[in-house]
């Protein structure tokens, strides 16, 4: 288990893709974040070690962002679909982890519109 290659998508709401790039792009310590400028939207970080982490635009989230403590509608910007690079459990889910407490701290929740997808891949070779 702990040397298996997966990669996993979490959906979720409350903040920007632009600002959940940005919490990574801190966390990463890398240099930008790549505006793509298709339908998805997409933000891209990339990390020291090359690998592309990715916030994307997904049209079956219904978006809210809370406003002194209530929640409220939100722009198509608040949908966010968190796309990881290809992961290993062992080396990446402390990684994982803390990235996704960073953006729950910035404000990221879901609600029931929001989902979670896995991937698992082949089995690393030692």
């Amino acid at each position: 288990m702990f040397n298996r290659k997966f990669g996993i998508e979490i959906e979720f709401t409350g903040i920007t893709r632009a600002k959940a790039a940005e919490i990574a792009r801190q966390y990463f310590n890398a240099n930008r974040v790549v505006l793509g400028h298709d339908w998805r939207n997409a933000h891209q970080v990339t990390a020291s070690d090359g690998r592309v982490w990715k916030f994307v635009y997904d049209s079956s989230i219904r978006c809210q962002k809370k406003v002194n403590r209530q929640i409220v509608s939100a722009g198509g910007d608040h949908a966010v679909e968190f796309v990881s690079p290809i992961l290993t459990y062992r080396e990446d889910i402390n990684t994982l982890q803390e990235l996704i407490r960073r953006l729950r701290k910035a404000g990221g929740f879901v609600n029931k519109t929001c989902g979670i997808h896995y991937q698992k891949l082949e089995i690393i070779q030692s």
